[in-house]
């Protein structure tokens, strides 16, 4: 799948992110209210106090063009304080993206999320269960309480990961990256500077942050 083109589908209205879905059962469609999507309480979020525009990133640790997304959402958090990323794993590559997104998510209650997540986008090698791993050795996470949380929590996360699914599919995401900006919706990676004008548009409009 090509995910290098920018599809700019429009405000989040368009597709009922900021209002209610037409009347239909829990098992027709997912819950796509703003706060469904941008607030989920076990998503894994980045943010610093004061933060007033946030980006959702549906991604999978597996994709060649997440990992090159990155470091540019990185770079934007770097340089802009009042940014917040909720992170959507959307392990469509396969068992081992789904492995490893469990883990990453499992790793929250650790603490230890930001650094664990960094280390499986810079794995060196397509991952499997000892590149999962081997990151998070490399990221410093306690791997017998992980395995713990991953007991303890599983239903939370795989229920999370169902969520995610679901918006991305009702959506229209075929595949990964892609992201809301504020109230945009982009398929695909994009660079620094055009990420840049999503966060300042989405800026303009604060009732769509």
């Amino acid at each position: 799948m090509n995910r290098r083109s920018l599809l700019a589908r429009g405000v989040l209205a368009a597709l009922t992110l900021t209002l209610s879905m037409v009347p239909a059962t829990a098992q027709q469609r997912p819950d796509m209210s703003r706060k469904a999507v941008t607030d989920d309480p076990v998503a894994p979020k980045r943010a610093r106090p004061g933060y007033d525009v946030t980006i959702v990133e549906f991604f999978d640790y597996n994709c060649p063009y997440c990992r090159r997304m990155e470091p540019v959402l990185n770079n934007l958090l770097a340089s802009d304080p009042k940014v917040r990323i909720v992170y959507r794993d959307w392990p469509i590559f396969g068992p081992a993206s789904r492995e490893a997104a469990r883990a990453a998510i499992a790793s929250r209650w650790q603490n230890r999320h930001a650094a664990f997540h960094e280390a499986l986008l810079t794995s060196p090698a397509r991952l499997d269960s000892a590149g999962v791993r081997a990151a998070a050795t490399r990221a410093k996470v306690d791997w017998t309480r992980l395995q713990r949380d991953l007991k303890l929590h599983g239903a939370d996360i795989d229920a999370l990961l169902a969520r995610t699914d679901s918006i991305a599919s009702a959506i229209g995401f075929n595949g990964t990256p892609a992201l809301i900006v504020g109230s945009q919706v982009v398929a695909g990676a994009v660079e620094l500077p055009a990420l840049r004008q999503l966060v300042a548009t989405a800026r303009a409009k604060p009732e769509a942050r």
